[in-house]
């Protein structure tokens, strides 16, 4: 008798992935994934081994595709069913006599749960239950981490499903929009909005709604410039103008008051948007799937959590999309301080209550009230004392307020959650498969794209890209300024500038936060945090070894003057600042330097006096 199923969740909607508790499994290869894909895309259905074979090789097929095929499905049962011998392998992969069949409930894949929350919405909105068709539109959605499919569409040979499924999304995301205008949660849905005007850039009807959702979310600049970027558009490639649709959402937002005009209703007072502060960057996450879950599944259970990490691994961002996905559990909403620029426990107390629109005085309460609120507090590392200080007092004081805060160092507090974000994956060249599909590698092309015209990624090129985001650490942020390079650079000539990255990689960027607008100021700020001392000893592990032990650092150290140096506590302090990762080994601690943190540390012994 077969056992009981494995308790594993499958994932497709973003990049293909199976758990297994909370083990992450290892699919293998590109091709070998490519067939996992094609099962799980229909769950409990046979796929046929004809359509397998066109799903991974398309009409181009070797001779040995059906035996290659039946070894790819042994290798994926001995990854699903490990403990199984290998004729009992077929609970999760079954046979049937035309082809295979992944054998799991629906409820433990993202599309099946997709399909079914959809059609349970569409029943709601037909029993003109609309509040419900509502919700049940945005769980579905919620299933989606990347509405372009892009792994699958790198994966599959045939893309006919892919192109039905991403069709199902946009139907979904038009209706969870257009009931989110009617209902008046424009602000809740401008996200979903925005990728759907992403993904259907010459629908009008999708247009449309995101100019309205725009400006009835209180950002009419922002919709009004939207609209005039669509109408110039539509003009280059079709030679059309915006027709009726899309000229009434203008006109409408057009005609609305700026937020400082005279109200036209005194009956009808303006009511704050549920998300306050700072908006979230635009465009989705690369390779953070993972990470997005979560953290806001631990957002879910838990009232604080730290995000913590190398600098430019972005967590950022990762916040700030993990704040939308959290946006509708709680009431009062989301408010956001980006906290790059403040001092001291008073100016944070001063910028959130700022967003919150609250008086301050000396009291805690003052900052958010009796909010059901969620907080963010962004780049704290330079303020971790006052900032622990402030979050103690707020969360002690009110049970409805949860804090998440991202920060180099972590905060201290003995309630504290941490959710680590490591520099993404750059891909593994030397084993045969294209970097191609490796989140680094994809940062990089969907950046360089937008500033080159003429750069495209292939299977070629990948090779030297992976080599440039390998030299910058995998870490998003300087992927994405040496993608911005690509506006003068070629490839080649941008593979000669990583050698000096601190000072080469530097290309105009003018927004918000200062720290990020060029590598050596992001790096510079963690060492900002140090004292003298540990300044002095960052700057000489630049002489050691990539991967050194506690000796080692005391020998680097033992001519420095002053103080006496304790060395573990030095290091662990290097830890904590994450300008060093420690490695755990039977023999001890080992300890290692991105290569981008070791190019800092060499600037900086060079400047010492000798």
């Amino acid at each position: 008798m077969p056992g009981r199923l494995p308790d594993i969740q499958i994932q497709t909607l973003g990049e293909v992935q199976v758990r297994r508790g909370t083990e992450l499994l290892d699919l293998g290869p590109a091709k070998q994934r490519a067939v996992f894909a094609a099962l799980a895309l229909s769950p409990g259905e046979t796929v046929t081994t004809t359509a397998l074979r066109e799903a991974v090789w398309g009409a181009d097929q070797p001779k040995s595709a059906r035996q290659v095929l039946h070894t790819y499905i042994a290798r994926l049962r001995q990854i699903l069913e490990p403990q199984l011998p290998p004729h009992e392998r077929v609970q999760v992969i079954s046979s049937t006599s035309a082809g295979y069949r992944l054998a799991v409930d629906a409820e433990h894949v993202d599309v099946a749960r997709f399909h079914t929350v959809y059609a349970q919405a569409r029943r709601a909105r037909a029993e003109q239950d609309a509040v419900g068709a509502f919700q049940l539109l945005g769980a579905a959605l919620a299933e989606w981490r990347d509405p372009d499919l892009a792994e699958l569409s790198a994966l599959l040979q045939s893309t006919d499903a892919i192109d039905a499924l991403h069709r199902t999304w946009c139907e979904a995301a038009l209706e969870y929009v257009t009931l989110g205008l009617e209902l008046g949660h424009a602000v809740n849905v401008i996200a979903v909005a925005q990728q759907l005007a992403t993904a259907e850039p010459l629908d009008e009807e999708a247009q449309a709604r995101y100019v309205a959702a725009l400006g009835q979310g209180g950002r009419r600049a922002t919709a009004i410039a939207h609209f005039h970027q669509v109408q110039a558009r539509l003009s280059e490639e079709l030679g059309v103008e915006p027709g009726a649709e899309l000229t009434r959402a203008y006109q409408q937002v057009a005609r609305r008051p700026e937020p400082s005009d005279p109200q036209p209703s005194a009956t009808q007072p303006p009511t704050r948007p549920p998300w306050r502060g700072p908006g979230p960057g635009i465009g989705g996450l690369i390779g953070r799937e993972a990470d997005l879950a979560g953290v806001t599944g631990k957002l879910t259970r838990h009232r604080l959590l730290t995000v913590v990490g190398p600098p430019g691994s972005g967590k950022s961002a990762l916040a700030q999309q993990a704040a939308v996905h959290m946006l509708g559990r709680f009431s009062d909403g989301v408010a956001v301080v980006e906290t790059s620029e403040l001092t001291g426990h008073r100016e944070l107390s001063l910028g959130l209550a700022r967003v919150t629109g609250r008086q301050v005085d000396d009291d805690a309460g003052a900052m958010v009230g009796d909010k059901h609120l969620l907080v963010l507090l962004d780049n704290v590392e330079h303020l971790v004392g006052p900032c622990a200080r402030m979050v103690d007092e707020v969360l002690r004081t009110f049970r409805r307020v949860s804090m998440l805060v991202t920060t180099r160092e972590r905060l201290g507090l003995p309630y504290e959650t941490l959710w680590p974000v490591h520099p993404l994956a750059v891909g593994a060249p030397g084993e045969g498969e294209s970097p191609v599909h490796a989140p680094a590698v994809r940062l990089f092309a969907q950046r360089a794209m937008q500033v080159s015209l003429d750069f495209q990624l292939t299977p070629e090129n990948a090779y030297t890209v992976a080599s440039i985001c390998s030299r910058l650490d995998g870490l998003p942020l300087a992927i994405e300024l040496a993608a911005a390079c690509m506006a003068t650079d070629t490839l080649d000539e941008l593979k000669v500038r990583v050698a000096r990255p601190l000072r080469e990689i530097n290309p105009p960027r003018r927004y918000p936060p200062a720290h990020q607008h060029s590598l050596w100021s992001t790096l510079q700020r963690s060492v900002d945090c140090l004292n003298a001392t540990e300044r002095r000893c960052f700057s000489r592990l630049a002489h050691l070894r990539s991967i050194f032990g506690q000796e080692d650092a005391a020998r680097a150290w033992s001519q420095q003057s002053g103080p006496q140096i304790e060395v573990r506590a030095v290091l662990d302090r290097l830890v904590d600042a994450s300008l060093l990762n420690v490695i755990h080994t039977p023999a001890g601690p080992m300890y290692g330097m991105l290569r981008l943190v070791r190019c800092l540390a060499q600037e900086l012994a060079d400047l010492e006096p000798p």
